[in-house]
Formats: structure tokens, C-alpha cells, sequence
């Protein structure tokens, strides 16, 4: 049976069930068993940057190789390959990684279908009073959902097993999968967090964001994930936090416009020079660029901190029912800048796939990305505008996060 990774084509080991923690032990004992005349055991391959070959041709070739099995259905679907092998590094052994201590995840979430959600929406946008609201503050697109979040939890599932908690944020709505998939997953609504009342229901995501480190039982260090966010690949703690335990912070090249503040600035981008007056006040800094729609890595006793110095500001957030021009995107970009500017994170690197769902690319760059999975995170963003290839992106999804069990 073969299957196709990276342009290459691979005899493929069939599996009707995955566990990543017996394909690894398969690749070790496969190494373990190389003849000593350097025959490599058939079906086992190894990566050099790009390139790919059965382990053989590697063998006279310096420096690090990925040695791996390619793992399929018996369909023929590709599973997992190099994502599941093991490094083969000449010298001295490394000493482990240090470990940081738990590390929780929590997603938000919500679902735009659902009609008494979208009556508590239509009541709040005909309430009385409110800042005036940008025209992309309130449009459908934004809670739309095509089951991504069941995704991303299967893609923390497989590719970040030593998350210890994962917390699902939503206004008292449950996908109807989720107990019987991940029973695991804590449900946490709105009221748990919102210490304000008259604050809820809320329907802006900058208020969400600016109330997550309240969630009763949160680890002091937790990575928040949009339900759009997918890990593309096996994480481990050291990509996002260092070693003495700090957040790693993933920047982009687009800058943050300097600036004032106008009329008709979209509120994302309201939210950023706001974060800017905040840090300048607090450290002298500003926020210069946007960061990757990413797994964003916090502390929460920097969270509670900040909060305290910004207490008007974090709360007007908490206030405004839908995206207002007096919101800071607190979790998404001014703790994170916050952590940076006081020395309690560094810059991080990752390799990241970003597309707008709208996006008529997507017809060739999904398959792509299919093909290779060179991305550490994948990210498909409903902006403005829906998708017009929902079937084709959940296929997608499908085809790259099975369920756990296939």
C-alpha cells in the first residue's frame, strides 16, 4: 500500500488504529534493529530538510535526519510521517528540556446558528445606548462556524498531549459532539468569568478576551486558541514558552499604524492603538506589529497584573457588548506586548499557513498544505465575508485531523 508525502511517493504501514506513542516506539525499535552491516529495515525512510528517501541513502550524510515510517488507513489515507519519527543527531546527548510546569489551553467559541443565540444578539444590537459600532463589529461572518473548533480540538489532542487542561469558553452553548469526542474538555460560560452582570450577553470578542485569566482553575500558564486555530503538527512546550518559563510571542511584518485614532479605523485596529496608549503609559513601548493568528502563550499573574494598572480600560472592554472603538485586544496583543516590554516574554519563530476562508486560493493552497503539512499552525479566518467552499475546507480539515480513533 503507498501513500504520497511531499511529491514522494511511500510504501505505507496500514494502521485501522493511530497512536502516535506506538509509532514512535515502532521507529525506535526499527532502529534499534539495523543490522551491523547497516542494512536498514524496509519501510522506513528518513528527512533531511526537503528531502526524502528510504533510510539507506541517508546513511552517509552528516548532520540530523528524521527517521520515520509513513503511517496510513488501509484506504490508503495518509496518517502520519515524519511528524511521528525520530531524530538522529551525531555528539554528545542534550540534556532535557526543563519542564515549566502545567499548561493549560482554553478556546472560545460560539455558534451563529443557533436561533436563541441569534435573538439574544438582535435584542442586545436593538438595545439603547452604546458606542457607535464599526460595520464590521456586529456582521454574521464573525460568528459563523463550520465545525472548525472539532478540529482544533482533535489537532490539540494528537499534536499537544501534555496540555493539561483544555477549557472551552462560550456563552452556555455546547457542540452536540462534544461530550461523547472529548469528554475531557471543561465548559466554562460567560457568567463564570463576567464579574459584571449587565455585562452579558456579550457578542464581542475583545470583552471575551479580556476576562479568560478569571476562569476558576486556570493554570498560570495557558495558550489561548481561537476554534480556527489548528496545530498543523507535534508541538512541544519549548515552542511556546522558554525554558525559564516564559511566553514566546509570534509577531508578523504588518505594522500597527502610528497613528491617532479615527472614526473609521476597523475595530481591530482601534484596539491596537488603544493597546499602544496603555504601553506607553505603563512602559514606554508600543505595539508596532499585528501578531500571527496563533496560539497565543500567556501568564496569568501577568494577566491579573495588567489588569490592575488598566483596570478603566479593561472594564469599558468588558462593557461593550459588540467591538467598540474604546476596546484593547487584551490576550490577542496587549498582554503579550505587555509581557515583552517588562522582560516576561520573547520573540518566537513558527512556521504558520494563514488564509481568509473567502479566499478563492484555498482551492490549491488546501491541498498543498495537504500534501506537505509544513505548517506548525493553520489558521482559516472568517473575516467579512463566509466561505463559499464549505464542503471543500471541511473535507480538508477531515482529511488532515481524523478522529482520534482512525
Amino acid at each position: 500500500m503507498w501513500t504520497r508525502l511531499r511529491g514522494h511517493a511511500l510504501a505505507a504501514t496500514p494502521v485501522d488504529v493511530f497512536d502516535a506513542d506506538a509509532a514512535i516506539a515502532a521507529t525506535l525499535a526499527d532502529l534499534s534493529a539495523i543490522a551491523p552491516d547497516g542494512a536498514a529495515p524496509s519501510g522506513l525512510y528518513a528527512q533531511q530538510g526537503d528531502a526524502i528517501a528510504p533510510l539507506a541513502r541517508f546513511r552517509a550524510r552528516p548532520g540530523a535526519v528524521r527517521v520515520f515510517r509513513a503511517w496510513a488507513t488501509r484506504g490508503g489515507r495518509y496518517l502520519a510521517g515524519p511528524d511521528v519519527g525520530v531524530d538522529v543527531v551525531g555528539g554528545v546527548a542534550q540534556p532535557p528540556e526543563a519542564h515549566t510546569g502545567d499548561i493549560d489551553a482554553v478556546f472560545t467559541w460560539v455558534d451563529g446558528s443557533d436561533p436563541a443565540w441569534q435573538e439574544r444578539k438582535r435584542r442586545r444590537l436593538e438595545g439603547p445606548g452604546g458606542a457607535p459600532r464599526h460595520e464590521t463589529a456586529a456582521n454574521d461572518a464573525r460568528f459563523a462556524q463550520i465545525d472548525e473548533l472539532r478540529y482544533a480540538l482533535r489537532a490539540v489532542a494528537r499534536y499537544a498531549p501534555w496540555l493539561r487542561r483544555v477549557y472551552l469558553v462560550t456563552d452556555g452553548q455546547r457542540p452536540p459532539w462534544l461530550a461523547e469526542e472529548f469528554p475531557e474538555v471543561t465548559l466554562v460560560r460567560h457568567d463564570e468569568i463576567f464579574s459584571d452582570p449587565a455585562a452579558l450577553p456579550t457578542f464581542n470578542s475583545h470583552a471575551i478576551e479580556s476576562r479568560l485569566h478569571h476562569i476558576p482553575g486556570l493554570a498560570e500558564r495557558y495558550l489561548y486558541l481561537n476554534d480556527d486555530f489548528f496545530l498543523g503538527r507535534y508541538a512541544r512546550p519549548a515552542d511556546y514558552f522558554t525554558a525559564d518559563g516564559k511566553p514566546r510571542v509570534f509577531l508578523t511584518e504588518e505594522a500597527i499604524p502610528d497613528t491617532a485614532l479615527a472614526a473609521d479605523d476597523h475595530p481591530v485596529v482601534a484596539a491596537a492603538k488603544n493597546n499602544t496608549a496603555i504601553l506607553q503609559r505603563l512602559t514606554g513601548t508600543r505595539a508596532s506589529h499585528k501578531l500571527k493568528h496563533a496560539p497565543y502563550a500567556m501568564l496569568r499573574s501577568v494577566a491579573l497584573e495588567l489588569e490592575a494598572l488598566a483596570a478603566e480600560q479593561f472594564a469599558a472592554t468588558a462593557r461593550s457588548p459588540f467591538r467598540s472603538p474604546t476596546d484593547v485586544s487584551a490576550a490577542s496583543s496587549l498582554l503579550p506586548y505587555y509581557a515583552l516590554a517588562t522582560g516576561r516574554a520573547v520573540a518566537g519563530e513558527m512556521s504558520h499557513f494563514y488564509a481568509d476562508v473567502a479566499s478563492p486560493e484555498l482551492r490549491w493552497r488546501l491541498p498543498r498544505l495537504l500534501e506537505h503539512r509544513d505548517a506548525d499552525v493553520i489558521c482559516l479566518n472568517a473575516t467579512t465575508a463566509p466561505t463559499r467552499r464549505a464542503s471543500a475546507i471541511h473535507a480538508f480539515l477531515e482529511a488532515y485531523f481524523p478522529p482520534l480513533e482512525a
